[in-house]
């Protein structure tokens, strides 16, 4: 994956490659990777837990998409000049819980929309396989 297009994107996209690729791109950026791991997440409190761990999420993180949602809005970006979200292995989840998983692409493209109004560049990008979700292509 290239750094320029990286750097152009906005918003959440479906994309391929490896997680490797994604954060080498990042860094070239000087951007803050994050790589939130779906691999064995069937439902909404693995996923939380995944999250939890990823984001570095505070002490208080409630374990719910309310505290998730308010974490993610109020991340602290470490002086970066943009964030990618790289989620690996969300098809699983998709197969196995797709209202948790409709909920959980909801809170993420809602923190990407807040993190863009706040002048902080990146998005997410979703990778490897799974079922149709309304994510358009990198």
């Amino acid at each position: 994956m290239s750094a320029s297009k990286i750097s152009k994107l906005r918003g959440v996209r479906r994309a391929h490659g490896s997680v490797e690729d994604y954060e080498a791109a990042a860094e070239k950026l000087e951007w803050r990777c994050i790589v939130v791991d779906g691999t064995d997440v069937e439902d909404k409190d693995a996923f939380l837990e995944s999250c939890d761990e990823a984001f570095e999420l505070p002490e208080w993180f409630g374990m719910n998409w309310d505290a998730l949602d308010e974490c993610l809005s109020d991340l602290d970006h470490e002086g970066a000049e943009g964030v990618l979200v790289v989620w690996s292995g969300w098809g699983e989840f998709a197969e196995a819980a797709p209202k948790d998983f409709a909920v959980a692409l909801d809170v993420l493209s809602g923190a990407v929309r807040t993190w863009t109004r706040e002048g902080v560049h990146g998005g997410m990008v979703m990778l490897g396989g799974g079922p149709e979700a309304d994510v358009a292509e990198l």
